[in-house]
């Protein structure tokens, strides 16, 4: 077997999901790790032979072109496909990552709250077993060192009470097919742990850049928010007591990116999570979204007394459009009903206190996230070239 993970040395990371937000936020820091020297890039191919055009277009969109040109020898496409058995990976590719993978990091993942178990176990459970059977190749047969598996903090699902960095099962019951999907994924990492050396993050729920703003994706958080820019909503169903657990992509990257060095991160479980008294009330989100962005409020009303409307003649004064709204929306029903389940991840912030890192409260970035919604009209054009809002913060700040 191989020895601890990058305890020494340059290592070479194959990643998975990287076209994901967090896996293009992960990328943009790993390039900067002097302990790093290639980064392999898992990538489905037109012709299945050869990566490399998806790789020059992802380093175009994410980094100015002198940085692009000059990373071209370092990061590397390599055709496959994890859905796949065998990652899709030809027997020249197989060999290759036996010759040169020290590390794995998998965070490819179907995130869509509304998708199919079917979808949901497609990707993040059978997706998952794919990897980890590579991993176990690579690690008897090669040079892998470690995997590193992006799981997510609600495969605790909707029990209420506290939970750690050590709670796994809990007789829990879930919100939807993405968190029992990643749930049983992290089952079958376990398992495998019980051979590989493995380190598993779990993300709360994740928004944009800190310092910027930036995010590709405007959902979970955004969805609500969204629906109140459009004016499409003449009352919003919540509980504005409600806590949200809501965490910066630049604060999962810098995590993640600095424990896939940390040899006694092997083994561990680590929660990138705001954490206990640093999460979010809904009617302080709602009430933030209305001071910077500008928009017209709206009152809230209780999810007991919209289910009892939606059973009288009542909701058949409200427009089709409204009730198409409120089918699309249900995805995030659960999160905005609220549950009593908070995250205690003392024992992860500690580790990260040693490397300078620490989640910032809603309150320290609040402005960039909204002003950013207002400046690219929710999406729809960005006023910079996306590789400028992957630049780290002090160049963004100073732009």
């Amino acid at each position: 077997m191989n020895g601890a993970a990058t305890a020494g040395g340059d290592t070479n990371v194959l990643i998975t999901g990287i076209n994901s937000f967090l896996g293009k936020a992960t990328l943009a820091r790993l390039v900067d790790k002097i302990n790093v020297d290639r980064i392999y890039l898992l990538l489905p191919s037109e012709d299945g032979t050869d990566a490399s055009p998806q790789v020059d277009l992802l380093l175009r969109q994410m980094f100015p072109l002198w940085r692009a040109n000059e990373l071209r020898n370092r990061v590397i496409g390599i055709c496959g496909n994890f859905t796949e058995s065998g990652c899709g990976l030809s027997e020249a590719s197989l060999a290759l990552c036996r010759e040169q993978v020290m590390q794995i990091l998998h965070c490819g993942a179907n995130t869509d709250l509304g998708g199919s178990l079917e979808q949901a176990r497609h990707l993040n459970t059978e997706g998952t077993l794919h990897v980890l059977q590579l991993a176990d190749e690579l690690y008897r047969h090669g040079r892998l060192q470690r995997l590193d598996y992006v799981s997510t903090a609600y495969v605790c699902g909707r029990k209420p009470g506290v939970t750690t960095e050590s709670d796994f099962e809990r007789g829990q019951t879930f919100a939807n097919y993405y968190e029992q999907s990643k749930f049983e994924a992290e089952t079958l990492v376990r398992q495998y742990a019980k051979r590989l050396p493995v380190c598993i993050y779990r993300p709360s729920i994740v928004v944009g850049h800190s310092y910027n703003g930036y995010t590709p994706n405007f959902r979970v958080l955004y969805w609500p928010i969204l629906l109140l820019a459009k004016d499409l909503l003449p009352f919003l169903v919540c509980n504005p007591k409600a806590y949200l657990d809501i965490v910066p992509v630049d604060f999962v990257a810098d995590s993640i990116v600095t424990l896939m060095s940390v040899p006694e991160g092997v083994g561990e479980t680590f929660l990138l999570t705001a954490g206990l008294g640093h999460e979010i009330r809904i009617r302080d989100i709602l009430h933030d979204t209305y001071e910077i962005a500008g928009l017209k409020r709206r009152p809230t009303i209780p999810f007991w007394l919209f289910e009892m409307l939606a059973r009288t003649p009542v909701a058949g004064l409200l427009p089709m459009q409204f009730w198409a709204l409120v089918e699309a929306a249900k995805p995030y029903f659960p999160y905005l009903r609220g549950t009593n389940l908070r995250f205690d991840s003392s024992k992860t912030l500690a580790v990260l206190a040693k490397h300078g890192i620490r989640p910032p409260d809603w309150q320290d970035y609040k402005q960039e996230i909204l002003s950013f919604c207002v400046a690219t009209r929710w999406g729809k054009r960005l006023p910079l070239p996306e590789y400028s809002y992957y630049l780290p913060a002090k160049f963004n700040r100073a732009m």
